[in-house]
Formats: C-alpha cells, sequence, structure tokens
C-alpha cells in the first residue's frame, strides 16, 4: 500500500475516536475502542513504516530544521509523521474527555477543547488546562 492510501484511510478512520469522545463520550466502550483499539493501530502500522526503513535511519536528521524538511521529503516519513500527530492528538482527546469527568468539566466546555485537539493539538490541551484551572481554582476557593 502506497503511503498516500495509508494516510486517506487514516484521516477517515481516526474520526471514528473523534465521534465516539463528542457524541459518545460516557459509553463504556469508548475509551477501550480508543485507548486499546485506533490508538494501538495507528502505532502498530506507524512502528512498520519507520521499522521497515529504518536501516536508512540517521539520528542528525533532527538535528536541524532543513535535515528535518530533507527527512520529510519522502512520503513515507510524512505518512508515518502524520500518522504519529493523528494517535497522539486522540490520546490527548481521550485524556481530556477522562480528566474532564473526574474532576467534573461540563461536557460542554470539555467538547469545545475536542475539535481544537484535533485539528490543532497542542491548542485544544491549552484551552482545556486553563478550565482544568478555573474549574479547580474554583473549587478551591
Amino acid at each position: 500500500m502506497q503511503a498516500a492510501e495509508i494516510f486517506s484511510i487514516c484521516n477517515k478512520v481516526i474520526l471514528l475516536g473523534w465521534v465516539l469522545l463528542i457524541f459518545l463520550p460516557n459509553w463504556k466502550y469508548t475509551q477501550t475502542i480508543i485507548l486499546n483499539g485506533l490508538i494501538v493501530t495507528f502505532a502498530a502500522l506507524y512502528s512498520f513504516i519507520i521499522l521497515k526503513d529504518i536501516g536508512n535511519f540517521n539520528p542528525d536528521s533532527f538535528s536541524s530544521l532543513a535535515k528535518v524538511k530533507a527527512l520529510f521529503q519522502n512520503d513515507d516519513a510524512v505518512a508515518a509523521g502524520w500518522i504519529h500527530y493523528l494517535a497522539f492528538d486522540l490520546f490527548v482527546g481521550a485524556y481530556i474527555v477522562r480528566k474532564s469527568k473526574e474532576i467534573q468539566i461540563s461536557r460542554v466546555l470539555y467538547t469545545i477543547c475536542l475539535p481544537f485537539t484535533f485539528m490543532f493539538g497542542p491548542m485544544g490541551y491549552l484551552i482545556f488546562v486553563i478550565f482544568k484551572t478555573i474549574k479547580t481554582k474554583s473549587l478551591n476557593d
């Protein structure tokens, strides 16, 4: 399978996790499907893409912006990097839901964080941290 096909399939499959987090966050299987299903599958796929070319890996490839840009001239490297983002952003989204329920942040507020986490990763987490800080500060006042 070509990198472009892997990219396309992963972009579609990952949506299942986000749909579960947004529309079925309280379903007993949501976290399991995401953490033990989707993310593990993406981790295995990522590992396969990386390991099949590990003989060509040069640790120095990450030592400068120019070298990272050169590394990402390879379609497999770009697909692997994208899978990395998709998996970790979904992991963070699942964490946001779990932690929000634990400290009783309203579903409306934590759901606001999820599209930002999906599209802009760290920005969604930052919004969550702001909500969490406000919530925990108000509990301690």
